[in-house]
């Protein structure tokens, strides 16, 4: 059905009631910054660390009656529905929502892959984008009855209950593994069980074949940036944003025999063990295990905290720094008999099937919200 349209400034108003960080009220009010909303989801986490300065700057007053928009970088789509009063970075501009229109249906409607869209086109400054707010509220967006809105909440809210299901059972997975590994072959720095001593360049080599965009196929293979896998578990996920030229640069070629272990900004810990050929950014680099080695062993014990320290020490680049190869594949690492990586790996892959259990769910869910979205929460 198509909904009576109208800009999307009608449909509420910035509210930007600012407060000195000397007022007295100001320490009463807990402080919300960009980096305390989620992307996507819009979900508010207060225990992520404050950034430097955020108690010294003037801030906006916001309360259970608005909308919080991240106007910086918008195509990180952060928009939140707080359930408490507080005062965030002046980063996050408060929406009031005018009579007759639901709070939570100018959420959705912000997070919307149409709005992202719009508000990048006319972002201003270049390294540090932000929305033109004058711009967005000139988008046109539909306005069902009060009512609608509310039911078309609802549904879209339990798909995004299934969502956080979902990344709740990764969360566990990245807690549950890490400890797996550690029980069964202990501490890699230590080694308290003697395992042999090898160094890491002989349990697997680079193998970097490098595809050229203009090589036969290349614009048909799947690609892989850094920002496509996942820290600390290494799943994939296609849906974040991609910086704009990657699908036109040199890429690595790989497929289900390699570990792709992520050599920029190296505490991110991002090694990922794909079941599909594919390229990938050269800042993810394509490692072959040697035999007697296993790749989820080999994935994992990339992951340790204590390789991670490890390459920690000699990385190169200050503003991005990246792992010193040569100095990760030097690294001595004890090497359990084969048999006992292959029961790691049989455990690890039946956890993993175990937390992607709601994905056939979620993926539903994701259908009923875009067909949802594009049934009501889009103009003709």
């Amino acid at each position: 059905m198509n909904w009576p349209t109208a800009p999307l400034g009608e449909l509420c108003e910035m509210d930007r009631q600012g407060v000195r960080p000397d007022a007295s009220e100001a320490s009463l009010l807990p402080f919300l910054g960009v980096e305390n909303v989620e992307a996507g989801s819009g979900a508010i986490n207060l225990n992520t660390g404050k950034r430097v300065g955020s108690q010294k700057s003037t801030s906006f007053r916001f309360d259970e009656r608005h909308v919080l928009y991240g106007k910086l970088r918008p195509y990180l789509n952060k928009v939140a529905t707080p359930e408490f009063a507080g005062r965030c970075s002046t980063e996050l501009v408060p929406l009031r929502p005018r009579v007759g229109v639901d709070r939570e249906y100018l959420g959705h409607l912000l997070r919307r892959k149409q709005t992202v869209d719009h508000a990048m086109l006319s972002v201003t400054g270049a390294r540090m984008p932000r929305t033109d707010m004058k711009a967005l509220f000139l988008l046109p967006v539909p306005i069902p009855p009060l009512e609608e809105q509310r039911r078309i909440v609802g549904i879209l809210n339990r798909a995004a209950k299934i969502e956080r299901l979902k990344k709740r059972a990764q969360e566990r997975l990245r807690e549950f593994i890490p400890a797996l590994f550690v029980k069964m072959f202990g501490d890699p720095a230590e080694n308290p069980m003697g395992w042999e001593m090898r160094v890491l360049g002989n349990l697997c080599e680079m193998d970097r074949n490098t595809l050229k965009p203009s090589d036969p196929g290349a614009s048909e293979l799947r690609f892989v940036g850094v920002e496509n896998v996942d820290s600390g578990t290494g799943a994939f996920n296609f849906e974040t944003h991609s910086r704009v030229g990657e699908q036109k640069s040199t890429a690595f070629l790989f497929d289900e025999r390699h570990v792709l272990y992520g050599k920029l900004r190296p505490y991110l810990n991002k090694v990922a063990t794909p079941d599909f050929v594919g390229k990938c950014s050269t800042e993810l680099v394509p490692l072959l295990p040697r035999n007697g080695v296993n790749r989820v062993f080999l994935a994992e014990l990339l992951r340790q905290e204590e390789t991670v320290a490890y390459v920690m020490k000699s990385v190169t680049g200050s503003r991005m720094p990246r792992t010193d190869m040569n100095s990760l594949l030097s690294m001595p690492v004890p090497v359990p008999p084969l048999a006992h990586q292959l029961q790691f790996a049989e455990i690890a892959d039946a956890a993993q099937t175990i937390a992607q259990m709601t994905g056939t769910d979620s993926v539903t869910a994701s259908m009923l919200s875009e067909a949802l979205m594009s049934q009501f929460l889009l103009c003709n």
